[in-house]
């Protein structure tokens, strides 16, 4: 952890160093950031902003023909029941989780962006082997710049300048991974179709989060002759990433194939999930199913604005739905690529047996079900075990979101910005 806030704060420091001299500052008309030959947010990390995780727009009509084709059940759709793992399963189990986070520093003339993620792996034995925990995390950083007289001419020397005159939609992840030191350049463009400057920085600040988690899959790769079980905190395909940072980033799955692996993401954010609603729109003889002799029609079902309130009829607590195979409309691109059909998200929620009663929503890759469904059920049981000792979150995903978290390296900086615009004789700071 030391040596993430060490290059983080490292990135920025140089980069401080080359902020103009604030008299010369003053005596310079106003310079906004559009001759600049740097990329700015794409109209998807915007758009990413009116979208639930999974990519579901919150502009989009619910019962459109197109919104509900392709959608089916790969389990019977009775309910199924959560029984915990006993002692026998979980002896030499390898539990994974990656988890990111991001933060800003705000100036009115240029925006700081740190992203982070990081992964934590739990051994668990029975025996009286010593306890084995592993975590490594990854790091980016960001200017959004704002004010073109605010840094001088030299200051690019301290950035990552391999995407200057890069249109605005480009992939990143190839970019994090060679790059791991110095903050990646951006400026603000006011013909986006959100101008405030707070929506830019955050856009971008969610996208450098999504894919250093991404790239985190790497780094899951240890050496063990048993089961391992990879969660991420989140969706399976970010709808802040470029489909092809989501693509090259969850290929590397395609390895585990026939291997003792099994990778599922989960999220409590389900208030504006939708997949039980399109799927008794598209099959509407399961209505009947799960609503017998209610009254309860296609109309009915179509009137809800999210699947929490028929959640609620539908699972008893320590219950999950069957796996739903479906994908929003944003991220039907993803597995149109040849070799990557696999990777379409099964779906599935679990109600929560203890107080409070929340929902979660559990996805796996396709393939991987297909392979070994006896071992898919146990990952997704794994989940859910690790979900009901974290109480809020799974506990390997609690365990690796601490040591991701960026509040004191935003503190830091803080205080580095302060010292070198106190320097500078330039009166910015308003954070």
């Amino acid at each position: 952890m030391e040596d993430q806030l060490k290059n983080i704060s490292n990135a920025f420091s140089l980069v401080l160093d080359s902020l103009i001299d604030g008299e010369q500052y003053e005596l310079l008309p106003p310079k906004g950031p559009v001759d600049l030959p740097l990329p700015s947010v794409s109209d998807q990390e915007l758009d990413a902003i009116d979208q639930d995780i999974y990519g579901q727009d919150e502009r989009e009509e619910i019962g459109g023909i197109s919104d509900v084709n392709g959608i089916k059940l790969v389990e019977s759709h009775e309910i199924k029941k959560i029984v915990l793992p006993s002692e026998e399963q979980l002896n030499g189990l390898n539990i994974i989780g990656i988890s990111g986070t991001n933060n800003r520093i705000l100036t009115t003339s240029f925006h700081l962006i740190l992203a982070q993620s990081s992964i934590v792996n739990f051994k668990y034995t029975k025996g009286f082997e010593k306890p084995y925990f592993y975590t490594k995390s990854r790091s980016a950083s960001a200017i959004l710049v704002l004010d073109n007289n605010i840094f001088e001419n030299t200051y690019s020397v301290h950035t990552y300048n391999d995407l200057v005159g890069e249109s605005n939609k480009f992939p990143i992840l190839d970019h994090l991974t060679k790059n791991q030191a110095k903050p990646f350049r951006f400026k603000y463009d006011h013909e986006k179709s959100k101008k405030a400057p707070n929506s830019q920085s955050l856009g971008l600040a969610v996208k450098f989060q999504h894919a250093l988690e991404l790239a985190s899959i790497i780094d899951t790769e240890i050496d063990s002759d048993g089961t391992i079980i990879c969660i991420k905190d989140g969706a399976l395909f970010s709808n802040s990433s470029e489909q092809s940072d989501v693509k090259n980033g969850l290929r590397k799955l395609l390895a585990w194939s026939g291997k003792k692996k099994m990778f599922i993401s989960i999220s409590s954010k389900v208030s504006e999930s939708r997949v039980i609603i399109k799927t008794l729109s598209s099959q509407p003889h399961l209505i009947q199913d799960y609503f017998p002799n209610q009254g309860i029609n296609e109309g009915t079902i179509a009137a809800f604005g999210t699947d929490v309130l028929l959640l609620k009829k539908i699972l008893k607590p320590g219950y999950r739905t069957p796996l739903i195979e479906y994908i929003e409309k944003t991220r039907e691109g993803i597995i149109k690529e040849p070799g990557l059909e696999g990777l379409k998200p099964l779906t599935c929620y679990y109600h929560k047996r203890s107080k409070p009663y929340n929902f979660v929503r559990l996805e796996i890759p396709k393939f991987m079900w297909e392979e070994n469904q006896a071992l898919a059920e146990f990952a997704i049981l794994i989940a859910i075990w690790q979900y009901e000792l974290g109480g809020d979150k799974p506990l390997v995903i609690k365990a690796a979101s601490e040591r991701c978290a960026l509040d004191h390296d935003k503190w830091v900086i803080e205080q580095q910005m302060k010292a070198a615009f106190d320097k500078k004789n330039l009166e910015l700071v308003e954070f």
